[in-house]
């Protein structure tokens, strides 16, 4: 390169001026690999530092993710116990209100019955009522009878050698007439007495309505305290001894039991969902056996009473305790059937 900074291209030149060229182009030219390559490595640090800080949260998103899906888990189980242990509960004041039911129908009808028990001894009283007043009026006239027939026995005696024959027959008229009297008499003191019993059987019979009523009320109140009572330590039992009934891990299956017009409906499905399906008793049966020996874990049996079911106490107690005792796992392991109906 000459002076003017111009290369000079003429031939002939010596090598001292070639190798003073070189070395300064070759010192730029590495100067700008090692700037790129400085640059390069410095987008390479600064990205390799934002993919650590979106893995640090991407990881910390898992980790919170992971802990809620753990608490809603949890949280979940809690609820499904909780739920089936206010569904046993329903199903238990279910049987009671319908055991409650049935024994207000009974006691009605005891209280109807008396009712018609006291109208008919009212009845009688205002019968013999009437009696005792006819007597009375027939008293009277007796009376007023017999001051008349003395008045002509007086007459008949001061006419005696006149009219003996007249006297004796109105003496045999009197005697006559108070042997009649005589026996009103008594019959009025029997209608008397009759009335007096009749009035204290009256009396009795209010006495024992109002002392069985009082009874009926006194043994409700003592058995809504024992049934309080038992259902609260039926809880602490449970809680100490065994766990509680759950369908968690069992085969769940719902039946649903009603009357309707004096014939009994039975319907079935297995879950929570789907259709009910109509099935005899005989089939239930054979069904839940096959399934109660199929199912590993076993079954969890879940009676179903719709409102107006048309069903007695008894009649669902007895259905819910044979299901249970038969086929569900938690009566079948414990060997029980459940509250006990008084």
């Amino acid at each position: 390169m000459n002076q003017d900074g111009f290369t000079d291209l003429r031939l002939g030149r010596g090598s001292g001026e070639g190798q003073e060229g070189f070395w300064p182009s070759f010192t730029d030219i590495m100067t700008v690999i090692v700037m790129i390559f400085l640059i390069a490595l410095v987008v390479l640090m600064v990205r390799n530092m934002e993919l650590v800080s979106q893995l640090r949260a991407t990881m910390e998103a898992e980790r919170i993710a992971a802990a809620l899906a753990a608490a809603t888990g949890k949280e979940k189980d809690q609820l499904s116990s909780a739920l089936d242990r206010t569904e046993d509960r329903l199903q238990r004041m279910q049987l009671e209100v319908m055991r409650l039911q049935d024994e207000g129908q009974r006691r009605e009808a005891l209280i109807s019955e008396q009712r018609r028990r006291i109208d008919a001894l009212s009845t009688e009283r205002d019968d013999l009522a009437q009696q005792k007043a006819q007597l009375m009026l027939a008293r009277r006239r007796l009376e007023t009878d017999l001051e008349g027939r003395q008045t002509q026995l007086d007459q008949a005696q001061r006419e005696i050698e006149q009219k003996q024959q007249q006297l004796n027959t109105a003496q045999q008229d009197t005697a006559a007439l108070e042997q009649d009297m005589q026996q009103l008499r008594t019959r009025f003191a029997e209608s008397q007495n009759e009335a007096d019993r009749l009035q204290n059987a009256l009396a009795e019979q209010r006495l024992q309505i109002e002392q069985a009523r009082r009874s009926g009320l006194d043994l409700e109140r003592r058995y809504l305290v024992l049934a309080g009572d038992y259902d609260e330590l039926k809880v602490k039992y449970d809680k100490l001894v065994r766990p509680a009934r759950s369908s968690a891990g069992r085969h769940l299956v719902e039946v649903r039991y009603q009357k309707i017009g004096g014939e009994y409906r039975i319907a079935w499905r297995e879950g929570s969902s789907g259709s009910f399906r109509p099935i005899s008793r005989r089939q239930l049966n054979a069904t839940l056996a096959e399934l109660s020996s199929d199912k590993a874990n076993g079954l969890y049996v879940k009676v179903i009473f719709p409102e107006n079911s048309g069903l007695s106490y008894s009649e669902a107690w007895e259905f819910t305790q044979h299901l249970h005792s038969n086929y569900d796992y938690y009566f079948k392991r414990s060997g029980t059937t459940g509250r006990s109906t008084p």
